[in-house]
């Protein structure tokens, strides 16, 4: 496979992670034909169990230029639906259009055509309207008319064009796209990686309005230099999240550039937005290859969440910038491993595949001659929760959970992390809708579960560590 994509989440409803992996497909059959294939694959969906993942031979035969992925449950059935971005050019096995599939109980079908010319990428999933129906923000690049959409959903997995209604322009390109709450307001934001643009929503019957007051600038050396995952995470504990970008510099492979993933502070008060770039003083060095996807994620368990590249390290792995920050507003990360080669992977995922709490690595191989990798982490780690907002199949995308030491629930002196979940991560992803936190050396925590729209907060007083819950019952 040339893997471009990748959406992770439970689409059986059985307990375990499931995969979607995209690929392009529109290559002559000879540039495949490395370990044991003979010509292209089409898309995959993987299906986890205790002893692993097959693959679901139910699942529709397409072969496209599958480039973006999220799972997200958009006709409140109580199953994960699935978006693909398309990058069509045209040809056999280029011209497959971008789709909404229906999943009926584990089985997939699809539903609606999105667009069958745009090249689209990355796929943001957020209420908009507050209708209670997950809308869709998917995002062009620049080289087929960088002319992002943002989708309303109607019901019954149909879609309308609803850029120009919510007040956005019609020239946003881009590689990713977070549509995380940035500024605590209650709505969802857009931050569109690539032109690094940030659209913040009014609320309640409003749009988006451009908001320019932070600089989000990148210095380029080549034309093929573009930022492009986007995470959005509290990474210094003050309950904001900060933003993550990664890159897909071709100098870094061109003409030995080493170029970061960085990191924009966010340093707004009340519902004020201003971020500000805290790369080189957080400790984050360039790297010699392209990291075109980033992850968030807590992978030693120390209440302090960790940066997952997508550049290959010293290692077999990636590098990963441990977060080592000691006070709110004092970002700092170490590297796991010194930078490596020029090796790279497009996209990838966190996941908990095996459900021991620990958590796992997707690293998505685009060159058909390495494979991809499923990563474990290792080493010393605290506690742990996971958190699933909703009946078994909901989303809860857009909630904000936060975690306070024991019998401190709603003190901002006392939070142990803060996250809202979310449906998409960095480049071309979709993330699994649970929020995960490292929980240090706290065996016992109080949880609070703020949804969209709304003033009332749920507590959960005196939750066990190392559990896997969902919201009004607990999870096997």
């Amino acid at each position: 496979m040339m893997a471009h994509a990748v959406a992770a989440g439970d689409v059986n409803n059985d307990g375990w992670a499931d995969l979607f992996v995209g690929t392009f497909a529109d290559r002559p059959a000879a540039e495949y034909a490395v370990r044991g294939a003979s010509g292209p694959s089409p898309d995959r969906l993987l299906l986890g169990s205790a002893e692993g993942f097959t693959v679901d031979e139910s699942f529709p035969e397409m072969r496209g230029r599958t480039s973006g992925a999220v799972f997200a449950d958009l006709d409140g059935d109580g199953d994960l639906d699935l978006v693909l971005a398309r990058n069509p050019r045209g040809g056999e096995r280029q011209s497959a259009p971008s789709v909404v599939l229906r999943n009926d109980d584990g089985r997939f079908t699809e539903a609606f055509v999105l667009d069958e010319a745009r090249g689209f990428r990355s796929i943001g999933v957020a209420d908009v309207d507050g209708d209670g129906l997950l809308d869709l923000f998917v995002v062009e690049d620049k080289w087929t008319g960088g002319s992002s959409v943002l989708y309303r959903n109607e019901g019954d997995l149909r879609f309308a064009d609803a850029t120009a209604k919510f007040g956005l322009p019609a020239d946003v390109h881009g590689l990713g796209v977070s549509t995380t709450d940035l500024n605590g307001d209650g709505f969802p934001d857009l931050f569109v990686a690539g032109s690094n643009r940030l659209f913040l929503h009014q609320g309640a019957g409003g749009g988006f309005r451009e908001d320019t007051g932070s600089d989000f600038a990148w210095e380029t050396y080549g034309k093929e230099d573009d930022p492009a995952g986007v995470v959005a995470r509290d990474l210094d504990g003050d309950g904001r999240p900060e933003l993550v970008v990664g890159q897909h510099f071709n100098s870094t492979l061109d003409d030995g550039r080493r170029v970061p993933i960085r990191v924009y502070a966010n340093r707004g008060e009340g519902d004020g937005v201003r971020f500000v770039d805290v790369t080189e003083s957080a400790g984050l060095v360039g790297l010699p290859t392209k990291s075109p996807h980033i992850e968030v994620a807590d992978l030693d368990a120390d209440g302090r969440p960790d940066l997952v590249t997508t550049a290959a390290g010293s290692g077999t792995g990636p590098v990963v910038f441990r977060n080592v920050t000691d006070a709110p507003g004092h970002l700092r990360f170490e590297a796991s491993a010194a930078p490596g080669g020029d090796q790279y992977w497009v996209t990838g995922a966190v996941l908990d595949a095996d459900r021991d709490g620990a958590l796992d690595v997707l690293l998505a191989e685009w060159f058909p001659d390495k494979p991809s990798l499923l990563l474990a982490a290792t080493g010393a780690r605290g506690h742990w929760l996971t958190v699933e907002v909703g009946a078994a199949g909901t989303t809860g995308v857009g909630a904000e959970v936060s975690v306070y030491e024991a019998g401190h629930a709603g003190d901002p002196a006392h939070l142990l992390g803060r996250t809202e979940i979310s449906a998409q991560s960095g480049y071309g992803a979709g993330a699994e809708p649970v929020a995960r936190f490292g929980l240090g050396e706290a065996s016992t925590v109080d949880v609070e579960i703020r949804r969209p729209r709304t003033e009332t907060v749920e507590t959960l007083r005196g939750v066990e560590a190392d559990r896997w819950i969902r919201v009004g019952a607990a999870c096997a």
